[in-house]
């Protein structure tokens, strides 16, 4: 696994340089920050269910309904970064019954956005997949469980024998179409697995509260591929058995 980010690099994201001897000097030893498959999981994740907060409160945030893939994306953040966070109920939607993850370190924030995760609302950027995953299988598989385990349904109907399994990313319509991710997904889930992907531009929106309009991208997973993406792939947490005959 190469190198893909060094101190040196990190500290000139910094325009205070006594900032950088005071106060940053206990997180030297985070480098340099190379490649693995669990860095690339963590990146599925902040794309997916997780928020990065950028400048001026550096933050990382991750939603769910599940308890058990909160515990999982904290036990795997410490692995990695050595911190943790805490857990709350999301009380900004009185119909929503989701817990948020928050983990206040402003530097850790920093080395994700400098690897490749997109800081603000994901659904404002037209962003593709860093570039030290997609072109390492194992870290782009890695990837995809996460961002499949968050984004991804499995579908059931009685007319098919097998399940189907549908994602959904929602992007402002103001943005140049195509959606990069959705079409970086599609290209190395084939490339590298074999598994086939039928991508669809469904005529749904959605008007935010703040007037902005949204539309989906859905990548649909069918027959024989969904074996594949069993087998090679999966979900990290309870999906799985979902998708066994």
């Amino acid at each position: 696994m190469g190198t893909i980010l060094r101190y040196k690099e990190f500290l000139r994201s910094y325009k205070t340089r006594g900032y950088r001897l005071n106060h940053l000097k206990k997180f030297e030893k985070m480098f340099p920050v190379k490649s693995s498959p669990l860095l690339a999981g963590i990146v599925g994740d902040l794309m997916g269910d997780g928020h990065l907060q950028g400048d001026p409160k550096w933050r990382i945030d991750f939603t769910s309904k599940e308890q058990s893939d909160l515990k999982s994306f904290e036990n795997r953040f410490k692995r990695l970064f050595g911190v943790g966070g805490k857990i709350r109920k999301c009380t900004s939607n009185q119909y929503s019954n989701s817990f948020n993850l928050g983990i206040n370190c402003a530097p850790v924030a920093r080395i994700l956005s400098k690897i490749g995760v997109p800081s603000g609302e994901k659904v404002l950027q037209n962003f593709e997949i860093p570039l030290w995953i997609k072109s390492e299988k194992e870290c782009f598989r890695e990837f995809c469980r996460q961002f499949f385990t968050c984004e991804g349904t499995i579908m059931h109907e009685e007319k098919r024998k097998s399940p189907q399994i549908r994602l959904e990313n929602w992007k402002s319509e103001s943005l140049t179409r195509p959606n990069k991710l959705i079409e970086e997904l599609c290209f190395y889930l084939e490339d590298y697995f074999k598994i086939r992907t039928t991508v669809s531009s469904p005529s749904a929106k959605c008007c935010r509260k703040d007037k902005v309009i949204t539309r989906p991208t859905r990548i649909y997973i069918l027959g024989d591929s969904v074996k594949l993406f069993s087998n090679e792939i999966g979900f990290s947490n309870w999906k799985q058995e979902r998708l066994e005959p």
